[in-house]
């Protein structure tokens, strides 16, 4: 049985003991919430749709001989098919599948006259059920700009991206220029070869040793594996249920090397998440008996005066646990100090020798024959360059290093509630003479570590001439007023990008902190929740008959076996996880 189901009962045997648990309910959620973005991007033509719609065993994308998709849509798991079409005024519109062509595709809302932001397609498929979301990607080297803008600004959103590339022609200028770009993404990338059905083993073989090197080149990488398959052959073989042409495609080893990955780097991690929220319920419920069973020893007048003690102690507790945060808080707004040190440091350093680079190619350009378009172009290329080299090797240390400082910061803080799950445990033992356990784990974050920044999305301001116009202007003329605005424009730009790094480092350690915060309080919360539910039932329990007293308690007996049971089952399961 795949791990989410085996959880999904889990919490349905534990919630029959325990029906209004916010921690089970919670658990359910993340289940249901956590998904994983399975980009598929590559130049139109490829076959992505047709690859898509291969994995989802059904013809729900629409394909075409033209360039096609020019709006992200993206699938995900549902009981039923359906699909829903989110629009930039926020407004929605449930549609049949069938329907989706004339939203996503360029034929039919010719650059998306008709506002469409998103389309969502729900549907049954087996691969989706993992908590796989698909997001399909318009073409990127696409005849249409925008389209091509759009598989662009999409990426930072992905945990793994499907490049698919085909024989007819191997790797093109614009695929080896996105690659570039993106470099920074290669190790969550999976390159796929399409349409293997149209050439020859021996031309397939040249074809895959042609695009490995090309690949290893631009993309830094020695491990480069490329999946060689036919996305059409694939399709019309799960449609007929025709086992032979299915292994012919090849298909079988890029969903299999999918869903390895899938569940290493994302399931496994959410289900570990959900077992400890499990365990953890588990084990204070085991309190909360532990304590009605034991205080029925004591004088209801001696059980209200320790339960009042262990109200007072509580109260402290929650005020220290709030200026942990607070103090937390300080120490990230440090570390954002930090961050803005070091871009000015960073602009101080790299600024003058870039504005002296495009000076030095300015000259070299302006003795050379050529059109002030070709000249604009070629200056806006290396601009480009230049500034995607500082930028990506610059994000990359500030990443780690924010990344250090942050999980520094997290890990005092988790400790300190730790520490006071313990004393909050340690103090009713005391107080009520019973012996307890406090279940502690240790928090793991669901979110990437890594700061993702995207330079290209920013690259529209990087032209010199302000209008097509002046590109057209006689290359003496064109020169004069490209020189007065060369070194403004690159101040400009590497303002913005100083801004948009910033951003983008600081939006992921909000996100982060606000979740990892949040997950701290529930711990803390819930652990408080069930000793004091647990003493007000205690009280309670004293004060009902003896014949009920007693079937309670025998109750209490009864489910803390249960629990004990599904204790040692969720145990056994995180170390199978660990493994």
């Amino acid at each position: 049985m795949e791990i989410k189901s085996i959880l999904k009962e889990k919490i349905k045997d534990i919630g029959k003991i325990t029906p209004e648990s916010t921690a089970l309910k919670k658990a359910e959620q993340k289940l249901d919430e956590e998904q994983f973005n399975l980009v598929i991007v590559g130049q139109f033509k490829r076959g992505k749709s047709t690859f898509i719609n291969a994995l989802l065993s059904d013809t729900i994308v629409p394909s075409s001989v033209l360039p096609l998709t020019s709006i992200v849509t993206i699938i995900q798991y549902s009981n039923k098919k359906k699909a829903v079409v989110k629009f930039l005024d926020n407004h929605e519109e449930t549609i049949e599948t069938s329907e989706i062509e004339k939203y996503v595709t360029e034929k039919h809302n010719p650059e998306n006259k008709l506002q469409v932001k998103e389309v969502y397609v729900y549907h049954p498929s087996e691969f989706l059920k993992k908590g796989v979301r698909i997001i399909d990607t318009p073409g990127i080297g696409s005849v249409f700009k925008h389209n091509t803008d759009v598989a662009y600004n999409f990426l930072p959103y992905c945990d793994a991206a499907v490049f698919l590339m085909s024989p007819d022609p191997p790797l093109g200028e614009a695929e080896i220029e996105f690659l570039k770009n993106v470099k920074v993404y290669t190790e969550k990338f999976f390159f796929v070869l399409n349409k293997i059905d149209i050439v020859s083993e021996d031309e397939l073989d040249e074809v895959v040793d042609f695009n490995k090197n090309l690949l290893k080149e631009y993309t830094e990488a020695e491990d480069i594996k490329i999946y060689p398959i036919s996305a059409r052959n694939a399709l019309k073989a799960k449609l007929n249920k025709d086992k032979d042409l299915l292994e012919t495609s090849k298909i079988p080893q890029i969903e299999q090397a999918l869903n390895e990955f899938i569940a290493k780097e994302r399931i496994n991690i959410i289900a570990t998440s959900v077992i400890n929220t499990l365990l953890r319920h588990i084990n204070n419920e085991l309190t909360s008996y532990k304590l009605q069973q034991e205080t029925q020893k004591l004088s209801v007048e001696s059980l209200k005066e320790k339960v009042d003690k262990f109200s007072k102690f509580i109260e402290g507790v929650k005020e220290e646990a709030e200026e942990y945060e607070y103090i937390l808080d300080k120490r990230i707004d440090k570390i954002y100090k930090e961050l803005d040190d070091e871009i000015g440091t960073l602009k101080e350093k790299e600024l003058p020798s870039l504005i002296e680079k495009m000076q030095k190619h300015f000259k070299e350009k302006s003795k050379e024959k050529m059109s002030t378009e070709e000249f604009e172009n070629y200056m806006t290329q290396k601009m480009n360059e230049y500034i995607l080299q500082i930028f990506t090797s610059w994000r990359k240390e500030r990443s780690d290093t924010i990344s250090e400082k942050v999980e520094a910061v997290y890990n005092d803080l988790a400790k300190k509630i730790n520490q006071k799950i313990e004393d909050i445990i340690n103090t009713a033992s005391t107080l009520f003479d019973v012996k307890l356990n406090a279940y502690i784990d240790s928090e793991k974050l669901i979110q990437k570590s890594d700061f993702y920044f995207m330079l290209e999305e920013q690259m529209g301001i990087l032209n010199i001439f302000a209008t097509t116009f002046r590109t057209k202007l006689p290359f003496f003329i064109g020169k004069r007023i490209a020189q007065k605005h060369i070194k403004n424009t690159i101040i400009e730009l590497f303002d913005r990008h100083c801004g948009r790094v910033r951003y983008d480092l600081t939006k992921r350690v909000r996100e982060t902190t606000f979740k990892f915060k949040d997950q701290l309080r529930d711990k803390l919360d819930l652990t408080i929740e069930a000793i004091q539910h647990a003493l007000d039932k205690a009280i309670k329990l004293k004060t009902e008959n003896e014949k009920k007293s007693e079937e309670i308690l025998k109750n209490i007996e009864k489910n803390s076996n249960l629990l004990l049971q599904y204790k040692e089952e969720l145990e056994k399961l995180k170390e199978k996880l660990s493994i």
